[in-house]
């Protein structure tokens, strides 16, 4: 019987975890719709989200908040930096720290794909009860937590 809800379990998480790749494909493929002239990658995409979430930001807090090397945040900026989204400039008190954040343009494309996300999302949770919302809702909240540890 608990090899049988292993498999079970097992199976659950693969499935999980395809949905939610996939999910990030569909958001991922509809904001690239907004702006076709802008091609961005996922790891671009989960930066401008950092820098609209937070605001100017150090390269080692946006590497840490994407769990990514400094390197990759290095080189993710540069990208984001070359499109005219991200600002880099050095930290007035400290030249060694590199500040990012997102320049007018960087802004306004985040802000127009959150908000085509957002419209896409708001259509399918109309459809779902509150109850139920506020259940999945924790539900995510209380994976992102364990996952934290």
């Amino acid at each position: 019987m608990a090899h049988k809800q292993e498999a079970s379990v097992s199976s659950f998480t693969r499935q999980t975890i395809t949905l939610i790749l996939h999910i990030m494909r569909n958001l991922r493929g509809s904001g690239a719709d907004m702006h076709p002239e802008i091609e961005l990658s996922y790891p671009q995409i989960l930066m401008l989200y950092v820098l609209l979430e937070n605001g100017t930001s150090s390269m080692s807090e946006v590497a840490s908040l994407l769990k990514i090397s400094h390197g990759v945040a290095t080189r993710t900026a540069d990208r984001l930096v070359d499109k005219r989204l991200v600002d880099r400039r050095h930290a007035d008190t400290d030249r060694r720290m590199v500040l990012l954040s997102l320049s007018k343009q960087g802004k306004e494309y985040a802000e127009e794909m959150l908000g085509n996300h957002m419209e896409k999302l708001n259509g399918v949770f109309e459809e779902v009860n509150l109850q139920e919302r506020e259940g999945f809702l924790t539900l995510l909240e209380n994976i992102d937590a364990r996952l934290e540890e």
